[in-house]
């Protein structure tokens, strides 16, 4: 009952600490549409979404394992494992910080941008962007996802904050100020969460050794599935800087702010029934239709509305990402359901399940955006995106019902609840995925 009690508690919070996140993304970037120019918001947004995209890359597979590790520990094992997550991540920062100051001289001459100003000078500081996955697996291996939640939410109202005062107090605001003022924010917002979390540092050898076992027997296998769906899945907004024009790629990116809360409950739950779905031999279908509910009548609402909404938390010059906002909405309701059928097969370590969703998904995103971004642009991009998310479900069902079927779910006596495959739909929170 405790465990049950706790589970509620912690999907509750992470679901509303995710909308908060959702409504101050959204603020910030209605803040941003009206305080920056077209080109402007642009390289702002490109440059971010830049930045979350190249982030995917530098995991390796090793943090996966240290989540795993620290939910079967005791305390002071804890507190050594979350060292060696420290440890690991010195050297992934400086790897990742060098690849986007690379970056930032050629991302101009290949996309139709200004951003790499903007990246040069956020390359030392923008570790935060592939520390949000570390931090997010850390506090799921403790169950501590509530101070995850609260670190998200402080960072991201202390960066709306400041962006609303500057103005005020006379500084204009510039992409590049802009980018670097949120991966500070993202930096001290992550750095303080790991503080609180008392990592040790002496005897590491051990645990250090178990992860990059970990990595080999399953690790690195999930993180390349998490990299090929996630990675083509996020590859339109960079297909649309490279093949249109400023206003197609900003509009797009307002109406994929717009749509991207309607996902909230969906990753909320999936993120904090980890442990529940572990030691069922099926779903609970009341969860299905609650998240389907909960995300299509906000769905249904935010199309009928989209016009209004955007002229209204935007202004004219965006109105035509209104005619995607339907889309796109579509396609979150169909994200959020697909994540609580996600977890479930990653709960009972169906890797093969997941493997053979992700490779889909991953096929579905090229064909998909390859057939229609060129010829139909922002519109081609919203549809590629739900034509996917729509395949995706569908493979995620039939595979469900194959591992029921044949048994596979029925947890075995003194079974771990652990998730040792990898997860085709990372959840959608924190500070990187706020706006989308």
């Amino acid at each position: 009952m405790a465990f049950a009690s706790t589970t509620v508690r912690q999907a509750v919070g992470f679901a509303a600490s995710s909308a908060v996140l959702g409504g101050l993304g959204m603020a910030t970037s209605a803040l941003l549409a009206r305080s920056l120019d077209v080109d402007g918001y642009t390289s702002y947004t490109f440059g971010k979404q830049l930045l979350l995209f190249s982030a995917m890359f530098f995991e390796f597979g090793l943090f996966l394992p240290a989540a795993r590790m620290l939910a079967c520990s005791e305390s002071a094992e804890r507190h050594r494992i979350t060292g060696a997550v420290v440890t690991f991540f010195l050297p992934v920062s400086v790897l990742f910080g060098l690849t986007i100051f690379a970056l930032s001289w050629i991302v101009d001459s290949g996309f139709n941008v200004h951003a790499g100003p903007a990246l040069r000078l956020v390359a030392l500081v923008s570790v935060g962007f592939p520390l949000d996955f570390v931090c997010l697996q850390t506090a799921q291996g403790l169950g501590r996802l509530h101070s995850y939640s609260i670190a998200s939410v402080l960072s991201r109202t202390g960066f709306l904050a400041l962006l609303t005062a500057m103005p005020a107090f006379g500084v204009h605001l510039t992409s590049s100020a802009v980018l670097l003022a949120d991966a500070l924010f993202l930096l001290a917002g992550w750095s303080a969460l790991l503080a609180y979390l008392r990592p040790v540092f002496c005897g590491l050898r051990e645990s250090m050794a178990r992860m990059i076992r970990g990595a080999r027997d399953y690790g690195f296998s999930a993180y390349i599935g998490r990299v090929l769906s996630m990675g083509t899945y996020h590859m339109d907004t960079l297909m649309l800087g490279a093949g249109s024009d400023p206003r197609s790629f900003a509009c797009y990116m307002c109406a994929a702010s717009l749509a991207f809360p309607i996902g909230l409950a969906g990753a909320g739950l999936a993120t904090a029934l980890f442990g529940r779905l572990a030691r069922q031999p099926r779903m609970d279908l009341y969860w299905v239709a609650a998240v389907t509910v909960a995300s299509a009548l906000p769905a249904v609402a935010l199309s009928m509305l989209a016009a209004p909404l955007v002229r209204l938390v935007y202004s004219d010059e965006f109105l035509m990402g209104a005619g995607l906002v339907p889309v796109l909405a579509a396609a979150q309701v169909m994200g959020a359901v697909t994540r609580l059928f996600n977890t479930f097969l990653a709960a009972h370590g169906l890797g093969s399940d997941l493997r053979t969703a992700a490779i889909t998904l991953t096929v579905s995103n090229l064909i998909l955006n390859l057939l229609l971004i060129p010829g139909f642009g922002a519109a081609g991009a919203a549809w590629a995106s739900f034509l996917a998310l729509a395949v995706n479900l569908v493979v995620h069902i039939i595979r469900y019902r194959r591992a029921v079927s044949a048994g596979e779910t029925t947890p075995q006596v003194g079974e771990a609840a652990s998730g040792t495959a990898s997860e085709t739909l990372r959840p959608a929170t924190g500070q990187g995925a706020a706006a989308r």
